[in-house]
């Protein structure tokens, strides 16, 4: 911006000389002055104070995202693994609750559920769940009481893959039509057998099932294995049943559910109880084995009969 000002501080010269006849007369002079603003910047000490407070603010939003995603994570994980829990246990509630009933040669009715054990360093984990069914549709419940053993191809076996100990499956053998005896001694061993023969059929129910394994020196040590466990139990049980004969004050006095007793018969309730760590975050290296993030799941159901001995 310019300002013009008149400068009266050089006198022009004189254009003639002084005479009667001219007056003398000044020149007035005319120039341009540039005004001067007073423009100050950021010093180097609030500029560096001003980055600071940002990265500080930054760094704290970060934070915040990092925080809400990780939860967000962790809740979803919780919500896919119960999803899968309750269709497995829903699966298995429904199949237990019409296992079928059998009794041959005059020994005591005998109910389709069994508990088979496996041996894991020396240990006998009660991972797998047999259930006479009728098949995978089930349905051998609407037939009472039958006289006759069950097949092979009618049972439902729900356990870990042994191909892979982070899958909990239910395995059917339809092709295998031979009979067994849920009171054999040969039991448990047709049973591990048929999960890894070539007849078997597995259906997965969940991918999720924490896997543990033997640390030896901080290294894994043999076989890994799932988490689960199975626990049959009878009421009244088979060692109360035992040396009790019908009718007598000792039958009367047995737990019977719901007290329903006569002095021939009773009515007996079996009841699998099974317990699940499930993973709540995909598989990844970090929770491959031993994974402290599982949580335990838990559930139960019952199938009620009519004991006649």
């Amino acid at each position: 911006m310019y300002l013009f000002h008149t400068d009266n501080s050089i006198a022009a010269p004189r254009v003639f000389s002084r005479s009667p006849l001219f007056i003398e007369q000044d020149c007035v002079h005319s120039c341009a002055v540039r005004k001067q603003f007073n423009r100050r910047g950021l010093t180097l000490v609030e500029l560096l104070m001003s980055m600071a407070i940002s990265s500080i603010l930054i760094v704290a939003l970060g934070g915040i995202v990092t925080a809400t995603q990780t939860a967000w994570k962790h809740t979803q994980g919780i919500e896919d693994s119960q999803a899968q829990i309750t269709a497995a246990f829903d699966r298995m509630k429904m199949m237990v609750s019409q296992a079928g009933i059998y009794q041959i040669s005059g020994q005591p009715p005998q109910v389709g559920l069994a508990v088979v054990t496996h041996t894991w360093n020396s240990i006998d984990i009660p991972d797998t769940l047999v259930v006479w069914t009728g098949g995978r549709t089930g349905g051998i419940s609407e037939q009472g009481m039958l006289t006759r053993l069950p097949t092979i191809n009618e049972l439902l076996i729900y356990t870990i893959d042994p191909n892979d100990s982070h899958n909990f499956v239910e395995i059917a053998l339809p092709a295998v039509n031979a009979s067994i005896d849920f009171n054999s001694s040969s039991f448990k061993n047709t049973i591990r057998s048929a999960i890894t023969s070539s007849s078997a059929e597995s259906a997965l129910l969940s991918n999720r099932v924490k896997s543990s394994q033997y640390m030896l020196s901080g290294r894994p040590w043999g076989a890994a294995i799932g988490n689960i466990r199975f626990d049959l139990v009878k009421s009244p049980s088979d060692t109360s049943l035992s040396g009790v004969a019908p009718g007598t004050s000792a039958w009367m006095s047995l737990p019977w559910p719901q007290g329903t007793a006569s002095a021939s018969s009773g009515l007996r309730q079996a009841t699998v109880n099974y317990e699940v760590q499930f993973e709540v975050t995909e598989r990844t290296s970090l929770n491959d084995v031993n994974s402290p993030t599982a949580l335990p799941f838990f559930g139960s159901s019952s199938r009620l009969y009519a004991y006649t001995p």
